[in-house]
């Protein structure tokens, strides 16, 4: 009978609205039908043990739940619909004889979704700061009980690292070397030992949700200015009940893997600034690695199946794993705060990036701040003359101030942090040299600068690359007279327009010095 109604819904005919063509689309869960009007999801007789649709009885409620737990998030899932048989014997739509049900939902374009967007590049800083918020608005009116704490509880966590441990034993040498492996277990095992009274504490205070459980790019789309997140896990309460900080650390190590670090560091700062859940910060990169680390073991497990084409799939979940390891090699690293600073168009954004890739940093720039505060787009140019508008005293001011309670926030909850800003007055450094002092955290202050022939043109050259500066030369010249010296505060300087290597090494050489 199964055949029977793929074959059926693979027609035009079996829909009620007047479609051209269906495309079928396969998980290892369901069959997706997509009419160009609405999809059609039909759940895989299947029992995983984590996983369990094998009767029709129990496709019929977990499609009737994940209706009920989407719509929470999403307009985008309209009902569920039973599937007949007419007189003839046929599967039809509809009906009191259910043979079959299927989850109904608009169909949205394939382009539209945000994974999409990420492969051509095309997701930018609004994108980011309308999902902060919407996973914000969700995380605050997710439910919470005491039978959801427990299944995202402390004691869940270490079973689930347990488990991960265990299934990827086998693919050790494989896609995971053996140093790496133990590497990752040693820290995460230390690291849940450590913190067992912060993770109480967050279970106390409600933190523990039924989240989404499965956050990634690949389940949101972007269209019309709207966004819709869907796929919430509905199968399986140890998948979905989670802390917040694990369902938003997927979504911003799915950024980082591909390569856009700057739009993860964007989505955590804006998410912070809608819950005021700071104390996550002690948490974002064990959840991180977590995350890279499942999706790792998963990707690897494809190996068996595929073994046609093994290299590509074993460098994904390589890829995978060394993000893991890297999320995990700062779990115990002592915070540092790195300042990059100078005139416009001395480099300070393409080293701040270059070093926060190599030590796992969270990377903060005035230019993203200066436009949270002004309330403007973040993908256009926002020109000014010089001292005006975005660029006014008062408001220069303020995201100063806010870089500093940001340096306090993040150094005090062990996060290394990089500002990246032209702090032209000596106070703004100074009262950054105060918070860090004050918190015994190590501070570097490093002043690019380069030639005034290399500033003019790569201020030119960036117009059409980087919307966020609006530093123009005329600007330059000005900020040039009236930035204020160093006097006898403890600075670098560093030298750019040479080589990315050179330049790289250099930055080393200062912030693997004490100070």
């Amino acid at each position: 009978m199964q055949e029977k109604i793929l074959k059926a819904m693979k027609t035009p005919g079996f829909y009620p609205d007047q479609i051209d063509k269906v495309r079928m689309t396969e998980t290892h869960t369901a069959w997706v039908f997509l009419t160009g009007k609405k999809a059609y999801k039909v759940k895989k007789p299947v029992d995983f043990g984590f996983l369990d649709f094998s009767t029709l009885e129990k496709r019929k409620e977990f499609c009737e739940k994940e209706v009920e737990l989407n719509q929470e998030l999403s307009d985008l899932y309209l009902g569920v619909q039973p599937i007949t048989l007419d007189s003839e014997g046929g599967p039809k739509l509809g009906g009191k004889e259910a043979i079959e049900y299927a989850v109904v939902m608009k169909e949205l374009p394939q382009e539209a979704m945000m994974s999409e967007q990420l492969t051509k590049g095309s997701l930018d800083y609004g994108v980011i700061d309308r999902l902060a918020k919407d996973i914000a608005d969700f995380h605050k009116k997710a439910k919470t009980s005491s039978e959801i704490t427990k299944e995202g509880s402390l004691e869940s966590v270490r079973f689930n690292w347990e488990e991960n441990f265990a299934q990827t034993e086998i693919v050790k040498g494989i896609t995971i070397s053996h140093q790496d492996f133990d590497f990752i277990k040693h820290n995460i095992e230390r690291f849940l030992c450590e913190n067992e009274t912060r993770f109480r504490k967050r279970e106390e205070e409600g933190r523990i949700r039924y989240c989404h459980g499965d956050l990634h790019s690949g389940n949101v789309f972007v269209y019309k200015n709207k966004i819709h997140i869907f796929d919430r896990i509905e199968f399986n309460l140890r998948f979905a009940c989670s802390d917040t900080v694990a369902d938003l650390a997927f979504m911003s190590m799915d950024l980082d893997f591909h390569g856009v670090r700057d739009l993860a560091d964007f989505l955590i700062d804006r998410y912070l600034d809608a819950t005021s859940d700071w104390d996550m910060l002690w948490f974002h990169d064990f959840f991180r690695c977590y995350r890279a680390y499942v999706r790792g073991k998963v990707i690897g497990f494809q190996l068996a199946q595929n073994p046609q084409n093994p290299t590509e799939i074993e460098e994904r979940a390589r890829a995978y794993f060394d993000l893991a390891k890297g999320y995990a090699s700062t779990l115990f690293a002592e915070p540092r705060l790195i300042v990059f600073y100078g005139l416009p168009g001395t480099g300070k954004t393409l080293m701040s990036t270059r070093t926060r890739d190599r030590i796992n940093a969270h990377h903060i720039r005035s230019d993203v701040v200066r436009r949270e505060i002004a309330g403007v787009s973040f993908d256009e140019h926002h020109y000014a003359e010089f001292g005006q508008d975005l660029y006014s005293a008062q408001t220069s001011r303020m995201v100063y101030e806010k870089l500093c309670e940001r340096a306090s926030k993040y150094l005090s909850r062990n996060q290394s942090l990089i500002l990246d800003g032209t702090f032209s007055k000596f106070e703004d450094r100074q009262r950054l040299k105060e918070v860090a002092d004050s918190l015994d955290v190590n501070a570097y202050f490093i002043r690019c600068q380069a030639s005034d022939d290399k500033i003019r043109a790569w201020i030119e050259g960036r117009k059409r690359k980087d919307l966020l500066s609006d530093a123009t030369w005329e600007i330059y010249s000005k900020m040039k007279e009236s930035f204020e010296p160093e006097a006898d505060f403890t600075h670098h300087v560093l030298e750019t327009g040479r080589s990315e290597t050179e330049m790289d090494a250099d930055v080393d050489k200062i912030i693997h010095s004490p100070e």
